[in-house]
């Protein structure tokens, strides 16, 4: 394994060569528009910083603009036009594979024209969302492909941010500022969508790879608390993903090629000439090919996946634009039973040797939107989408006669037709309405069945119908000072529960390097579906079909200091108040606020609450002069009561979690046209609550027995790991390859993940997690 490892970035660092060739370019071109209204800004000025002789073009009628013979490397401009706040864009990464394509956006300046100044450039975490000012960072393409670790996947690349910590090594399941995982809201191209994992187990298993390809990625936001009234449904945080546009004007091809299997992309315009483009991405994989490197990641688990992305668009003259998207995925997992006799155990008791496990998951979110630009001051975008996702799970048992008898079977269904349509009204440059509204129609199916021991089968099943009505007014007092107001409804057919919601935020930049914050709302989320779906057993009905929303109260206050030139500090304080929350009827310490199951088979009540608060810092440096680093430390307390009155830990208090990433560039080769990277991210977490066990009475039980009347208060340790990443890439004419390699767990320290009683040794014995996970990528772009 070492020598293997040795040997990769042994190869990694001697492919540093130069060619003997002219300077290589490339193009730069894009749109700019006004971020109020997205109407093309015809005439502004773009112009490639530092560039001798001057490279700059200006907008067409279009707002298209496009500036040819850029040399490679990292490259920023700045946009300019009369009566807007000038924006720059800095370290823009252009290599010779792909044109850069950027959609920009300028904010209309509130003052008058002879107060116009250049300001500052803009943060690149700032949020696309301009109704979002506090708890959200936008995410890019390149930073999902630069952070250590992040395996190319937005779940992974979150762990760097402030107040978000992970479940366990192998998912990409997070918990943000003490909640549970199951109150993230995801949402691609403005409609929700189920979560997007391969290997996902609705209610059991949050899956470990990301269906969603980061070559379709654009940039997108992340919300942590305190969203902005858009949103809805979700209680911890807010997954906002856009799909990139495929380039109009060129085909370009990307094949990637890893441990984790082969992916290929192709993107370009469907007639030359004209403006409707595709953009497509498949990956094929096989999670087997670790092994080929000495990680084990399962045993003897058979194990594979494939997905696919598009977007299609296609711009028209007086109708809009309109596009059509798709993420799907298909994976598969399981054992094969041991048939050689002469292995099994002879004692009578069960063998796991001779169990068979088949698990087969489906994830499609497809659908069609549509843009269209009503006039200087309005437009409207549209999405209807189809989503499904769902899962066929059975263990079987090889019987002496070597034949195979089913003792659990999990299947499960989730699909829905959704609708979104949001309207956006720009009364002037301090003023700007957006409102809109989204419609669910859901269809839910599960059957939990065991032939053997218990005889049971469980079932939920149903439909509905879920209402969302939002509205938000921007009002920008001047340059400095912004109010938001919003509200948030919504209503649930199958339970007949409303939830309104008001939301505020203010944004006040007080001296030139100095902003505070303030962000207060109400939010809500449904339980899964199987909650309020599950069947009586003595008689017809449903246990919990009126079970109201969970409901929570956010406040936050935040203070950025600008302290250099790309260097920037953030501070946040929080609280949020949870209630309505289910728990039993009769006293007892559940709640679904620690709840990993799909549904609860007893009548539950919304007489719960919880409580988390906490202090965030981040000490960030912007990528510039080829480097960059994000500090982030999180303290904070997550506490509940169920229906017998006692404050506990929620199973999620980990009390404190830091990380410190960060990367440097080195630019090599004639006229630095190539490029070493090298990454690292540094993770540490308190550990996760978990329920002690009673050691006396699991001995006299002969059986793991739990000490109930402790919930949560023990933990197990606390968890750490060193993720790095290296990368090599080689820039040739119209044509760049890559090669990466992403440790995890560079160490290969063990981290607890649970404890469990051993009746052979009666003692308790600690769990461990995976050790050190290599991926080797190779990547070409022409």
């Amino acid at each position: 394994m070492n020598a293997r490892l040795v040997l990769l970035i042994g190869l990694l660092l001697t492919m540093v060569s130069d060619v003997k060739s002219q300077e290589l370019t490339q193009m730069v071109r894009g749109s700019v528009v006004d971020e109020d209204t997205q109407v093309p800004l015809i005439g502004a000025t773009v112009v490639i910083l530092n560039s001798d002789p001057v490279l700059g073009a200006s907008t067409d009628v279009n707002g298209n603009f496009q500036i040819a013979n850029v040399p490679i490397g990292r490259q920023s401009l700045q946009v300019k036009y009369l009566g807007y706040e000038p924006r720059t864009i800095s370290n823009i990464d252009v290599g010779s594979g792909k044109q850069v394509v950027l959609h920009i956006q300028l904010l209309e300046s509130t003052e008058q024209l002879q107060e116009v100044v250049v300001k500052a450039e803009k943060d690149p975490s700032t949020p696309n969302n301009e109704m979002s000012v506090v708890s959200t960072r936008s995410f890019s393409l390149e930073q999902s492909q630069r952070f250590a670790a992040s395996m190319n996947d937005p779940g992974r690349m979150a762990l760097s941010f402030a107040g978000v910590n992970l479940t366990n090594d192998i998912t990409n399941e997070i918990s943000i500022r003490g909640n549970a995982p199951k109150g993230l809201l995801w949402r691609l191209e403005g409609v929700e969508i189920p979560v997007p994992n391969h290997f996902n187990i609705d209610g059991l298993y949050a899956g470990n790879v990301s269906i969603l390809s980061n070559n379709l990625l654009d940039q997108s936001d992340f919300s942590t608390g305190a969203f902005a009234a858009e949103y809805g449904n979700a209680l911890s945080g807010v997954y906002d993903l856009k799909l990139r546009t495929g380039n109009d004007q060129k085909r370009e091809y990307t094949v990637q090629v890893g441990f984790l299997g082969l992916e290929a992309s192709a993107e370009g315009p469907f007639i030359k000439g004209k403006r409707s483009s595709y953009l497509i991405n498949y990956r094929y994989s096989t999670l087997g090919l670790f092994k080929a490197v000495g990680a084990n990641l399962g045993g003897d688990l058979n194990t594979g996946f494939q997905d696919l992305n598009m977007k299609l668009n296609f711009p028209t003259k007086k109708m809009g634009t309109f596009s059509v998207f798709a993420v799907g995925g298909l994976s598969d997992a399981g054992f094969d039973p041991e048939r050689d006799t002469t292995k099994w155990r002879n004692d009578g008791s069960w063998d796991q040797n001779r169990v068979e496990e088949d698990y087969r998951n489906h994830f499609l979110a497809t659908g069609l939107a549509h843009k269209y630009i009503i006039n200087e001051r309005n437009y409207v975008h549209t999405t209807v989408a189809y989503t499904r996702s769902g899962n066929n799970l059975t263990h079987s048992y090889l019987t002496d006669s070597l034949t195979l008898e089913s003792y659990w079977k999990y299947n499960v269904s989730n699909t829905a037709i959704r609708v979104a349509s949001q309207f956006n009204t720009k009364f002037n440059s301090k003023h700007h309405l957006r409102y809109g509204f989204n419609y669910n129609h859901l269809v839910f199916s599960l059957v939990d069945e065991w032939p053997w021991g218990w005889q049971k089968t469980y079932k939920a099943t149903g439909s509905g119908n879920f209402y969302q009505l939002y509205a938000q007014h921007k009002f920008r007092v001047n340059s400095d000072i912004t109010l938001i107001g919003g509200l948030h409804t919504s209503y649930f057919d199958v339970n007949g529960k409303f939830a309104i919601e008001p939301r505020l935020a203010f944004d006040w930049r007080f001296a030139p390097r100095h902003k505070i914050s303030l962000g207060v709302g109400m939010h809500s989320r449904q339980e899964s579906l199987a909650f309020y779906f599950i069947q009586r057993e003595d008689r017809p009905g449903y246990i919990n079909r009126y079970l109201d929303y969970s409901r929570a109260v956010h406040v936050v206050v935040g203070y950025d200091f600008k302290f250099f030139q790309d260097f920037s500090l953030h501070t946040e304080v929080y609280y949020q108040y949870l209630y309505a929350v289910p728990v039993k009827k009769n006293p007892n310490s559940y709640s679904t606020i620690n709840n990993d199951e799909a549904y609860e088979k007893t009548a539950l009540v919304n007489n719960g609450i919880g409580t988390n608060y906490g202090l965030e810092l981040t000490i960030e440096k912007s990528f510039s002069k080829n480097y960059y680093f994000l500090i982030t430390g999180s303290f904070y307390n997550s506490i509940y009561q169920g229906s017998d009155g006692v404050w506990r830990n929620t199973r999620y208090n980990g009390n404190y979690i830091t990380s410190v990433t960060g990367g440097k560039d080195f630019r090599v080769g004639k006229k630095g046209k190539h490029l070493i990277g090298l990454n690292a991210k540094f993770f540490y977490a308190g550990g996760r609550r978990i329920t002690p066990i009673d050691l006396e009475a699991s001995i006299a039980a002969g059986e793991e027995v739990n000490d109930n009347s402790r919930k949560f208060e023990d933990r197990v340790d606390d968890y750490y790991r060193l993720d790095i990443r290296l990368r090599f890439k080689h820039n040739l004419k119209k044509f760049a390859w890559e090669v990466s390699l992403d440790v995890q767990n560079v160490t290969n320290h063990l981290n607890e993940i649970n404890r469990k009683y051993d009746p052979k040794t009666e003692s308790v014995k600690k769990k461990y997690q995976q050790g050190m996970i290599p991926v080797l990528r190779f990547r070409f772009e022409i």
